[in-house]
């Protein structure tokens, strides 16, 4: 067994599940924030409406009782969030071919380390990583760049890449590129977007 991967492999899984803790934590503590809040709220102006005669207690619970079942019947209820893709029809006039193996030395594969969602079919196949700490985005390593993209800067998944790469053409993406033409990078917009990767927690979170 190679001790090196495992190693690696070990390191990855630990940086996902702290991941994962960190966007879990984040959003319960969010949503929960912000239901004290709304309970808060609701709780007084029901008291109050109450006390003043403007509401009787039994219309009220039969008022809620069928706006709780139209919430649920229209599935207007909340939920966590979670990005999936859904692609629409692809105009293959409008791709622009790329010499990637010029602009690699120049761009240094940008393009890989940009984060989007997977679709349905690209996550159950299984063939693909994504985020547990941002379901369902791409994985990306410490490096900034796509989880299965390897030393050699090879897609090691590439017969079986997300369509949107197979998609993708960089020749109109403002975002890396000022001026393709002439091979200019957006470096502004890489090093305030694309930059390593580090933990943190949101500013809700560190508020409690």
């Amino acid at each position: 067994m190679d001790t090196t991967t495992t190693s690696k492999e070990f390191i990855e899984l630990e940086r996902q599940t702290e991941k994962a803790s960190l966007f879990t934590h984040t959003v319960l503590t969010e949503q929960i924030t912000r239901q004290n809040q709304s309970d808060a709220f609701l709780y007084g102006l029901i008291d109050y409406l109450t006390q003043k005669g403007i509401i009787l207690p039994d219309e009220l619970q039969a008022v809620v009782a069928s706006v709780k079942e139209e919430i649920i019947e229209k599935k207007e209820f909340a939920s966590l969030g979670v990005a999936v893709r859904v692609d629409g029809e692809n105009d293959a006039s409008a791709f622009v071919p790329v010499n990637c193996n010029e602009r690699m030395p120049i761009c240094k594969g940008m393009c890989c380390k940009l984060s989007f969602a997977l679709s349905v079919e690209e996550i159950e196949s299984g063939l693909l990583k994504w985020e547990l700490g941002k379901p369902y985005h791409i994985r990306h390593q410490s490096n900034g760049y796509c989880c299965h993209i390897n030393n050699e800067q090879h897609c090691s998944v590439y017969g079986s890449r997300p369509s949107i790469c197979r998609k993708y053409s960089c020749a109109k993406d403002t975002r890396i590129w000022t001026d393709f033409d002439n091979m200019i990078l957006n470096q502004e917009w890489i090093d305030a977007h694309l930059s390593i990767e580090k933990l943190q927690l949101t500013e809700v979170y560190m508020k409690q």
